[in-house]
């Protein structure tokens, strides 16, 4: 049976916390000015809100409440929520919608959120890339994002759902496949202009790329593709934290250790990349039961959250999770399924960006290497900060990791 209290926490986060927006998407390609919200020119208390954020105590004792939860669904959506509450009046946020490409390059019509501070100078622009998502209820147009702070700083914040949400619910989501998400990403940055000019805005070109989790693979991709592109936007630093930025080394690690940190993964990667590269594999070929018979259910009606799918496959030894077959890296199909991952790999991407990566010891979920791997292969390494601490947990580390952005902005 499905689990219900998840469902109706997000439902009431969703109601209690972004009804207040409305639901229209504002086109940004090209722009339909008729639904865009009307932006004060004042900011009432915004400074007191701000500076309160910026106190160390503030971060700690969120890190404490989530903690004692063990970061359930509920308790993280009852934080944003109260987040929402505190700081919602020193900005503006819409859902909005533009052109993008799925991985095979046509054209489809993607979604994201923008966050704008009432404030006409912008600090930048900030590209939020989000984490590992499996309901689309949680798609940055349809829910409050934590990345909505960084609007507090003066940051134009603009939130990509990646194809699969959103407005493209109905597609496979391509999951690990970071150039699918990061052109989305790339897409709605060149949108912008002509939004902040609308409004009057005077912004820089310079842009702050940052994500967590599969967030961080993300932005990190996103970085790569603006600095291959050679665009107009100049990466002004990258902040990224436990990516799996090492797919394949992730995959062996993972198979050596007969353990998936996050169970919900492994349908998300083999049936999205399957997807993106149209590999055509067969969900028996790969997947025992339960996950074999519910895969459609679980995964594909984007109703579940990443907990509700964890709890329902109902294991983590990867041996009870997949075939032997696919765990046999002498079978062609885990050579195939490896072979893409590789693809999918930015370990050893010569980055000239600024950056910041951190990534906790005790980290559970995204093993440790990826980090190590990527600054062990990365060229150059001036200008590149590595943050190794005892952060706790694969979700405790995303709070420090983002009071570390608030702070470092």
């Amino acid at each position: 049976m499905k689990p219900t209290s998840t469902h109706l926490i997000l439902t009431f986060a969703l109601c209690g916390v972004l009804a207040l927006q409305g639901a229209d998407y504002v086109m940004l390609s090209p722009l339909d000015t008729t639904v865009l919200p009307v932006i004060p020119a004042k900011d009432q208390g915004g400074n007191l809100v701000r500076q309160t954020l910026e106190k160390d105590a503030i971060w700690q004792s969120t890190q404490r409440q989530l903690a004692r939860n063990h970061f359930s669904d509920e308790s993280v959506y009852r934080t944003m929520v109260k987040m929402y509450r505190y700081t919602n009046k020193h900005y503006v946020t819409f859902p909005v919608a533009y052109w993008s490409t799925d991985p095979q390059g046509d054209s489809l019509l993607v979604s994201g959120r923008v966050y704008l501070p009432k404030q006409r100078y912008l600090n930048g622009i900030m590209i939020g890339c989000h984490y590992t998502m499996t309901s689309d209820i949680e798609a940055p147009s349809n829910m409050l994002s934590m990345e909505s702070l960084f609007a507090m700083k003066g940051y134009a914040v603009i939130m990509p759902d990646y194809v699969g949400y959103g407005l493209s619910r109905d597609k496979v989501h391509p999951y690990l496949h970071w150039r699918s998400a990061a052109k989305t990403a790339v897409d709605m940055l060149n949108c912008m202009p002509e939004l902040l000019e609308y409004y009057g805005y005077s912004y820089p070109i310079d842009v702050v790329v940052t994500g967590y989790s599969q967030g961080g693979a993300v932005a990190l991709g996103v970085t790569r593709m603006l600095e291959e592109l050679d665009s107009m936007w100049i990466v002004r630093k990258l902040y990224a934290g436990a990516g799996p930025y090492d797919p394949a080394g992730t995959y062996l690690y993972s198979m050596e250790r007969n353990e998936m940190g996050i169970p919900a993964a492994i349908p998300l990667i083999v049936m999205g990349l399957s997807d993106a590269y149209d590999l055509e594999f067969e969900l028996e070929d790969f997947f025992l039961e339960p996950l074999l018979s519910n895969y459609e259910e679980w995964v594909l009606s984007k109703e579940y959250t990443v907990g509700d799918i964890n709890y329902l496959m109902g294991s983590t030894v990867m041996t009870e999770l997949m075939t032997e077959e696919a765990l046999d890296m002498d079978s062609p199909l885990a050579d195939m399924l490896y072979e893409v991952l590789l693809w999918n790999s930015n370990v050893g991407y010569d980055l000239r960006s600024p950056a910041y990566f951190l990534h906790s010891i005790d980290d559970e979920v995204v093993p440790i290497l990826n980090t190590i791997n990527l600054q062990e292969q990365m060229p150059d390494e001036s200008g590149k900060t590595y943050d190794y601490g005892n952060y706790g947990t694969h979700m405790e580390a995303s709070v420090p990791f983002m009071k570390y952005i608030y702070q470092d902005l």
